[in-house]
This record gives structure tokens, C-alpha cells and sequence, in this order.
């Protein structure tokens, strides 16, 4: 009996230690599924426009239980490499959604991702991705990771000795959710309420159920092309007989991440961008224009102001491959025997300008390799494009329209580095700033040149200068036009507008729009008309504007010119 006794008071003992060391082995492997849940709320919580303690707890709980329900089936394979494989996705997906976010401050969909996969490889591959704390937090579960890399065994091994708790935990978990969407369901915010007004409660489909989710959701929305196409809203019919007389000549220039503030921007008691500042005070100045900086990034500049239409929100308009621009004031100016010419200092493929601006009406693009230029950083220098655009010029007849598209000052703002440096910036502490104020610098030189050879060589000519999109700056030595309001994120850029006659204007009460412009130009180009649109002819200083649409609503003019002004 003693023998028997003492042989089961030994096994009890082995036992008890055996389950003591697997307890041991299942700390770090939660701990990392806690911090794995912890990175997904805080990115989640990060990119809703109102997070509050509330929202975080049940995110957190939300990801908890899902987490569950995926890492406990994970781990009962013999390979690690399921495991790697779920975490590497799962880093790259939040990466690459802060990264678009903090750039676009928009959420990055599946029909973005596949169809900008071009444009995203690169921006990354010229180091054009925004730089951010934030995105460090991708990391931050990556030491446990790397540990139960090395001990994986153990945790794969305990698993299955857990089967059966490991089965009551997911089946636990499946409830929980389920009981939790029927609560919602019952109070009128469930996935289904919420993706029945998408538009509207985006927002808080993320905040509840994640991006990916939301993923879905749009794509399910966004993959009839003609569907699409039949979301454009066009504004009313303007029209115009035009004028007598010869029609003026349009050139336009459109900056790369030239924001409202830059014109005005001094550093140690001299602007930065002298040229254009004195460009803002003796010709017709629009300092808040906002921008429709969208789905298509850059593109959808070029799309909202020769169209004078608002692009598509989670969906690049300038890729809709059977859209015909129908509203394009392009074909207007073609139709009275304009030469119309684009340049842009990058290749024609990204965004698929190529194809779109044969579509959009253009005569003639040259991108920086029917330029024979070659990328100098980014893209090719400003100057040599300009220099480009200067002797095509010289050989259109007239009237003439030039488009073109900078691409010194493509953020980080670094491309400039490579050809031109001011020692004026060297001591200002945040680097980014430091870079823009150096590329601005430059391109304020580059435009100098380029509108001196156009007034001195082209009479009636209207010379139009804007830019695109804010820089993503907002810090103590810089901030840039923009605000969030209504879970919309709104940035303005200036507008510039040289005339032959050389009026004098500055507008100190409305801000315009992307969708002015094409009636403006048109206006200029003295030719008869026909046009859809919620714009208005900035030449006209005295006409009524209405309100400008934005993202499902209309806003005042006056309003965001104040809001934005801070005042």
C-alpha cells in the first residue's frame, strides 16, 4: 500500500509541476495575443474621428474575442509558418491603412489597394511614404513574436493538450459575438443598419467591426464600374455665347503640395516663396480653394478641375477605364480649334494618366520620358520641366492651353536635395519642414522662370497657378490649411489667376473650389459654352457663389473661409 501510495503522491507531483511549466509556457503566447489585440484597437481607435474610452474598451473586447477565434486554431499546427504568415499580413495591413490615413485621411479600400498597387510600390520605392510615430506601433507586439517564433513548439504542443478548453473558448467567444451583434441589431446599429446608409456611417462601421469589414463592404459597392459611373453628381447647366475678340491663351500650372499657407509663410523675416507672394498681391488671388484630395490622391485634382466635378470618395476616378468626361472643358476648347498640350515631371503610367487625359481631351501629353528625362529623386526637376514646356509651347499654335504638373515638391520633400540646397533653413529643427521650405524654396525659382517666359513672350494669356493637395505638416514651425470637421477632413490650397489686363484682386470672405476652375477658364477663353457645374467664375468678383459640395453635404463658401482662417 505505502509503495502505491507514495508512487501516486509522486505522479500527482509530476503532474502539478508538469502543469505548472505549461503555465509558464502559455504567459508569453498571451501576452502576445494581448498585445496583438492592443495594436489593432489603438490603429483602429486611431483612424475614427471621435474615438472616446468607451469605444476603446469595446474594441478592445471586440478584437479580444475574434483574436481568440483565429490564434487558437493557429496554433495547433505543428508549423510555425501559418503563424508567421497571419502576423507578417497583419503588419503590412496596418502599415499600409495608417500610412494611406495619415496621408489621405480617408481609409484605404480593396479596389485602391488593387488598383493603386502600382502607384503605392512606387511611392514606397522613393522613400515617399509619411513619416509618423504611429506607424511604430506595428512593432510593438514584435518581441513576444519573435520569442514564441523560438519556442513554438511548447505553444503548439500546449494547445493540444488544451483541445478540449481551447474548443469552449472559441465556441465561448462565437456566442459572446453573436449575442453582441443581436444587442446591436435590436438598437438600430448593427453591420446591417450601418451599411445601409455606407456612406454616411463609414466611420462607425470601422470604429464597431474594423477596417476590414468596411473593406468589404465598399467593395461590394465599388465593383460595377458603371455603377460607379452613375455616382458622379453633376451640377446645374452653365452656359456662356462668349465674347468677340481673339481667345485668350491658358497656361496652368498645378504645384505639388503647395498648401494656403506657404504663400505667405516667412522664415527670419523673408518669405519662402517671394515670387509667388508677390504673384498673390498684384494679380487675382483665391488664398483657400478646397481641394477634392481623394480616393485617386493627386489625381483627382486634375479630375475635379478640368471635369468641375467631385470625385469618387473611396474609389480612383482618373482609373475608371470607360468614363469618357463627358463634362471636360477640355472638349469645349477642342471643339474652337484650341491646341491643348499636359506635362507632367513623372511617368505617364502612374494613375494611368496617359489614358485618362487622351479620354479628358488632351491633344498632346508628354510625361518625363517623351521629355527624355530621367527620375532625380522622384520624378524629374522641376525646371527641366518647365524648360520642356517652354519650347513645346513655342511650336503650338494659337490659342493654346498648357497643363503642367509639378513633381520637386512630392513629400518627404526630399527630391530637391539633389539638385538645389539653401542654407537659409539649415537651423529649422523639424526635418520634414526643413525639406519643404528647401523645396519650395526651389520651386518658387522654377515658376519664376518659367511664368517671366510666358508674359514676356505670350500676350493675351492667362496664366493660372494651384496647388494640388495640403503636405501633411502640422507642426509648431509649420502648419497647413486644413481642419476635420463632420468626420471630413478638409485642406485648401491657393489659386493664383494672371490675366492680360493684370487685375488686382484677393478674395477676404469665400473660399473657392477644385470645381470653380472650369468655368473660370472657360470664362477666360472668351469661347461659347455649355457646361455642368457647381462652380462659379472667379473672374467674376461680384457673382453669388453657391455652396460647395464636399463628401454628401454643401457648405457655405464664407464658412470654411473662416474656418480655415481660424477666425
Amino acid at each position: 500500500m505505502l509503495p502505491h501510495r507514495l508512487k501516486s503522491i509522486y505522479e500527482s507531483k509530476l503532474h502539478n509541476a508538469a502543469w505548472t511549466k505549461n503555465r509558464a509556457d502559455m504567459v508569453p503566447a498571451f501576452f502576445f495575443v494581448l498585445l496583438n489585440v492592443l495594436k489593432i484597437t489603438i490603429f483602429n481607435f486611431y483612424i475614427i474621428p471621435a474615438g472616446t474610452v468607451g469605444a476603446f474598451l469595446y474594441k478592445f473586447a471586440i478584437t479580444f474575442l475574434l483574436s481568440v477565434i483565429v490564434y487558437l486554431p493557429i496554433f495547433k499546427f505543428r508549423s510555425r509558418i501559418f503563424l508567421i504568415a497571419f502576423y507578417v499580413l497583419q503588419s503590412v495591413y496596418i502599415f499600409a491603412n495608417l500610412a494611406y490615413y495619415l496621408f489621405f485621411r480617408s481609409y484605404l479600400q480593396i479596389a485602391q489597394s488593387i488598383l493603386l498597387l502600382k502607384e503605392g510600390a512606387d511611392a514606397a520605392g522613393h522613400f515617399s511614404i509619411p513619416k509618423n510615430p504611429i506607424l511604430c506601433i506595428v512593432l510593438i507586439d514584435l518581441p513576444l513574436f519573435i520569442y514564441i517564433m523560438f519556442t513554438y513548439r511548447k505553444v503548439s504542443m500546449l494547445y493540444k493538450r488544451l483541445k478540449p478548453s481551447g474548443r469552449a473558448l472559441i465556441a465561448a467567444a462565437v456566442l459572446v459575438l453573436l449575442l453582441t451583434e443581436g444587442y446591436n441589431y435590436a438598437f438600430g446599429y448593427s453591420l446591417i443598419h450601418l451599411a445601409r446608409e455606407y456612406t454616411d456611417r463609414e466611420h462607425q462601421i470601422i470604429e464597431r467591426y474594423g477596417t476590414l469589414v468596411n473593406c468589404f463592404i465598399n467593395y461590394s459597392n465599388s465593383s460595377d464600374e458603371e455603377k460607379l459611373i452613375r455616382n458622379f453628381i453633376y451640377g446645374k447647366t452653365r452656359s456662356s455665347p462668349g465674347r468677340k475678340g481673339t481667345p485668350g491663351n491658358i497656361v496652368v500650372i498645378q504645384v505639388e503640395s503647395m498648401d494656403s499657407n506657404i504663400i505667405n509663410k516667412k522664415y527670419k523675416g523673408e518669405y519662402i516663396t517671394p515670387f509667388l507672394n508677390s504673384l498673390s498681391r498684384e494679380n487675382i488671388y483665391y488664398p483657400y480653394v478646397l481641394s477634392y484630395h481623394k480616393a485617386g490622391g493627386t489625381s483627382d485634382c486634375e479630375f475635379s478641375t478640368i471635369n468641375s466635378l467631385e470625385p469618387l470618395n473611396d474609389f480612383p476616378s482618373i482609373k475608371l477605364k470607360s468614363y469618357m468626361y463627358p463634362n471636360s472643358f477640355l472638349k469645349v476648347l477642342n471643339n474652337h480649334n484650341y491646341a491643348t498640350a499636359a506635362f507632367h515631371g513623372n511617368v505617364g503610367s502612374y494613375f494611368s494618366r496617359s489614358s485618362a487625359y487622351s479620354r479628358m481631351g488632351f491633344g498632346e501629353f508628354d510625361d518625363m520620358m517623351a521629355m527624355g528625362l530621367k527620375h532625380v529623386g522622384w520624378g524629374a526637376p522641376d525646371k527641366d520641366v518647365f524648360k520642356h514646356a517652354i519650347n513645346k509651347t513655342a511650336g503650338l499654335k494659337q490659342p493654346f492651353l498648357t497643363y503642367t504638373i509639378t513633381m520637386t515638391s512630392h513629400g518627404p520633400f526630399t527630391n530637391a536635395l539633389n539638385y538645389y540646397k539653401s542654407k537659409r533653413y539649415d537651423d529649422v529643427s523639424n526635418e520634414v519642414v526643413r525639406n519643404y521650405f528647401n523645396t519650395f524654396s526651389y520651386v518658387d525659382e522654377a515658376i519664376k522662370d518659367y511664368v517671366t517666359h510666358i508674359l514676356k513672350n505670350f500676350s493675351n494669356t492667362y496664366i493660372f497657378i494651384w496647388g494640388d493637395h495640403t503636405p501633411n505638416i502640422n507642426t509648431d514651425e509649420y502648419m497647413q490649411a486644413s481642419f476635420i470637421e463632420d468626420s471630413k477632413y478638409f485642406e485648401f490650397v491657393p489659386l493664383i489667376i494672371i490675366t492680360p489686363d493684370k487685375i488686382r484682386y484677393t478674395e477676404t470672405k469665400k473660399a473657392a473650389s477644385f470645381l470653380d476652375i472650369a468655368p473660370t477658364i472657360l470664362e477666360a477663353s472668351g469661347v461659347p459654352y455649355e457646361i455642368k457645374t457647381d462652380g462659379i467664375n472667379l473672374l467674376d468678383f461680384n457673382e453669388e457663389g453657391g455652396k460647395i459640395p464636399y463628401r454628401g453635404r454643401d457648405y457655405d463658401r464664407t464658412y470654411l473661409y473662416d474656418r480655415v482662417a481660424g477666425r
